[in-house]
Formats: C-alpha cells, sequence, structure tokens
C-alpha cells in the first residue's frame, strides 16, 4: 500500500497526523490480502474549516485497488476523530468487497 498523494486545503499536517493516518489506514490490510499489494495507491485529502464551524476537519480518503476504488470521508473535531471515521467507514467497505 503507497500514500501517493496528500492534499491538505486549508491545514498542513503534522508529522504526527501523517503517521496516524498511515497507521490507521495500512491497519486495513489486515481485513483483505488485496491490500498488502504494491499497487495499491491511497490519496488522502485533508480540509480544515473555519474556526467557527463545527466539525473543523474534514478528511477524504481513496484507496484504489486493482478493480475496485474505496471513498470515504468523515468530519471531526479534531483530525484523529475524522481519521478514526474514515477507517471504520473504510473497514465496512473492505468487509462488503471481500464478501
Amino acid at each position: 500500500m503507497q500514500f501517493d498523494s496528500w492534499n491538505e486545503d486549508g491545514y498542513t499536517l503534522t508529522d504526527e497526523d501523517k503517521k496516524n493516518i498511515v497507521e490507521k489506514i495500512s491497519k486495513l490490510a489486515k481485513f483483505s490480502h488485496l491490500l498488502n499489494d504494491e499497487s495499491v495507491k491511497v490519496h488522502v485529502e485533508v480540509v480544515r474549516g473555519k474556526k467557527h464551524e463545527s466539525p473543523n476537519f474534514g478528511l477524504r480518503v481513496q484507496v484504489t485497488v486493482p478493480g475496485k476504488s474505496l471513498r470515504a470521508e468523515a468530519s471531526g473535531k479534531t483530525i484523529s476523530d475524522a481519521v478514526d471515521e474514515v477507517e471504520r467507514k473504510l473497514r465496512a467497505q473492505i468487509e462488503k468487497f471481500r464478501n
């Protein structure tokens, strides 16, 4: 799995943010052998809302596997909240995909 694209709009991801995203999304590989392939590409897009908006962070992740594209988006008060929700949504898609 390769994280080939990071798009940051209104927010610059810290190294810790990126590490958290990579760890969470990479864990999904245990649910399907297809995600262990080096041809799998991951695109991450982060959007920071205005301070008066709630939630403040939006996250979109697209995982492209051979023959299929999985997408999830979520928002949260913190980037970590959004990552957790995206991970849950992608896991559900992977479960459906492999069955």
